[in-house]
Parts: structure tokens; C-alpha cells; sequence
């Protein structure tokens, strides 16, 4: 199972719209996916689950996972708290509000408090391809976990001075947690706008030194209504063919291939 965890320490950055997309195109590739939607807010869980979900909290969720496991002497549910989704291929660990009630405990009660969620997906890592992981907009220690079992780190970012500045404290962590020789992390600019301001002008150098380390993906996700009217739907931007011609949808099609094609 390949492991990849969607971060950046500032919100609205189109994590969660990556997670949904990347998951989707390998889904699409006849491939087998786990998203586990480990952010409070619970936005994964409610796109490909009921939209109470991430409220009502029925059933089995990651905060059940986390507590037997922290508080329960080890015991360990995650194989209880999958759901098959409304799409072909994608499978859900979803995610709650008691969630964010619960992080201090794994720091309080766990000795290694980032390997937690290693030992929790232990038993189902060969039941998929992929694991995507999608993470609060913070370094809480559910961020540290998905960066300790990553393979790939990918880093959606707005061309914006506060996202630039997530990534100045998200690619740090990455180093502290996985060590500065560690390279599989990838960069992709979201609701990019072609018409460049002073201040994209400014960060232009910045990004150029991160494009020839090789860091940012090629392709930019510009600006895209259908992106709001898909969510908005309930519907999946790329499975509907009414999206078919998007151009974030497009983007996103060759940010699929690229992570299908390259990282084994």
C-alpha cells in the first residue's frame, strides 16, 4: 500500500479538493482506495459519505480508532471503522468533531505518539493500493502521524504569501519527522490566477528555486467554478461528465497520472 498524506499548516489551499481528486483519478485507474480523513472537520468524509456524517458521528470512526487504541490498552478497530464509499474503488475511514477533543490525549497517554497511526493501519496495508491521507490545516500530532507512515507528501499550496508561508512550517516538520535527506514530497499550486499581481511577482523567485529542486508540480490548478458547483452538487468533479472539460479537472487528470505513474 503506498501512503500519501495531502498537508500544509494553512487552511484553504484545496487539501481536501486534492484528496478527493487524486483519490478519485486512481480510483478511476482501477485502483483500490483507502482515504482516511484524519481533520476534524470531517469535510472528505461528508463529500463521499452522508453529509451528517462528519456530526452525527454514526458509527465507527477514527476517533473510536484512535481511543481504543490510546486509551484501550492497544486494542485496535480500524477494520470496524472502513466505509465504502458512494464511489467505485474508495473506501473511507471517516472522521468526526470529537476528534479535535482528542488530540491531547495522544500526546498525553503514547510514549511514541507519532507512530500511533503506524501500528493503527498495520492490519489493512495490504487490503489496498493506496492510502491518501487527508490532514488538518495544522502540526497537530495527527499531522505528525501521516507524515511518520507517508511514502509521498504532497503540499497543495495558493500562490499567496500566507500559503508560502504553511509550506516555510510544513516542509520543516517533514524534515524533523522523516529527516532532511527525505525527498518525496511534491508541491501543487491550487486555485492558481494566470493574471499575475506584484505580490505572485515577488514570490516568483521563491517558487523558481522549489521548481528547480524539482519540488513543484508542473501543473497549476487555476481558479475553476466548476470545483464549487461540483461540491456543491455532491458530485465528484472527476467521475460527472458534465465536469468533463474543467480545467482544474484536467490538471488534476495529469496529477493522477504523474503520481500513478511515478511513485511506486
Amino acid at each position: 500500500m503506498i501512503t500519501i498524506a495531502i498537508t500544509n499548516a494553512k487552511g484553504g489551499v484545496a487539501k481536501t479538493t486534492t484528496a478527493i481528486n487524486l483519490s478519485s483519478y486512481l480510483a478511476l485507474q482501477g485502483k483500490k482506495v483507502l482515504i482516511l480523513d484524519i481533520d476534524p472537520q470531517g469535510n472528505i468524509t461528508k463529500n463521499f459519505l452522508d453529509l451528517q456524517m462528519g456530526l452525527k458521528a454514526k458509527g465507527v470512526t477514527m476517533y473510536d480508532v484512535f481511543y481504543k487504541y490510546v486509551i484501550d490498552g492497544k486494542k485496535n478497530i480500524v477494520k470496524e471503522a472502513i466505509r465504502k464509499s458512494n464511489s467505485e474503488n474508495i473506501f473511507i475511514l471517516p472522521s468526526t468533531l470529537k476528534m479535535e477533543q482528542f488530540k491531547d490525549n495522544i500526546s498525553l497517554h503514547s510514549r511514541e505518539r507519532s507512530k500511533v497511526l503506524r501500528n493503527i493501519i498495520k492490519p489493512i496495508k495490504k487490503d489496498f493500493d493506496y492510502l491518501i491521507i487527508d490532514c488538518p490545516a495544522d502540526l497537530s500530532v495527527y499531522v505528525e502521524n501521516s507524515i511518520e507512515i507517508a511514502d509521498y507528501i504532497v503540499l497543495p499550496s495558493i500562490f499567496d504569501l500566507y500559503s508560502i508561508d504553511g509550506l516555510s512550517l510544513a516542509i520543516p516538520l517533514i524534515w524533523d519527522i522523516k529527516g532532511k535527506g527525505f525527498e518525496n514530497y511534491l508541491i501543487l499550486y491550487t486555485m492558481f490566477n494566470p493574471r499575475a499581481t506584484k505580490i505572485q511577482a515577488e514570490l516568483e523567485q521563491y517558487s523558481r528555486e522549489l521548481e528547480e529542486a524539482g519540488k513543484v508540480f508542473e501543473g497549476r490548478v487555476p481558479i475553476d467554478q466548476n470545483i464549487r458547483n461540483a461540491q456543491a452538487n455532491f458530485v465528484n468533479l472527476m467521475e460527472d461528465p458534465t465536469y468533463k472539460n474543467s480545467k482544474a479537472r484536467l490538471v488534476y487528470e495529469e496529477f493522477g497520472n504523474f503520481v500513478l505513474t511515478n511513485w511506486k
